[in-house]
């Protein structure tokens, strides 16, 4: 079996669409005991009277809940995406590889990751070492430095 092009060392997030924000955060926290982190990702969204995501942890990895206004999840819908860590410095590595390998429609992102489809067209987005590393720091973050941010 030949030696694999790209090394996943995590999983760095999944991303769910919800219909009711605040009860799927609410079942994740107090039910799944995930821990809450949307005031540390994304404050001016943590502090709207009508927030339409929010960032919770499992361990080192995230989940994260988008609310759909239409309030349907359906069918190809209930998980957006799945976002995978990558054992490759920067993003032009990651993208040179994957063109090598004959991925087509890479998506980069502002935040120098790469979005790409499995051949059912699930969304894959990869993160390369240096786009997960401020994910790293949160997760490594003295409690006392989640009061200072909230």
């Amino acid at each position: 079996m030949p030696a694999p092009l790209l090394k996943v060392t995590e999983i760095n997030h999944v991303a769910l669409f919800v219909t009711n924000l605040e009860r799927s955060r609410k079942f994740y926290v107090e039910v799944l005991g995930f821990e809450d982190r949307t005031s540390r990702v994304n404050p001016g969204q943590a502090m709207s009277s009508n927030p339409t995501m929010t960032f919770l942890f499992a361990g080192s990895q995230s989940l994260d809940l988008f609310q759909v206004s239409s309030g349907n999840v359906g069918v190809g819908r209930d998980m957006s995406h799945l976002a995978l860590c990558v054992d490759a410095d920067e993003i032009d590595d990651v993208s040179a590889v994957l063109e090598a390998a004959g991925v087509s429609g890479l998506e980069r992102t502002p935040r120098n990751t790469v979005f790409i489809s499995d051949p059912d067209g699930h969304r894959i987005e990869i993160l390369p070492r240096a786009a997960n590393a401020p994910a790293r720091e949160q997760r490594a973050a003295p409690e006392d430095a989640k009061e200072i941010t909230q």
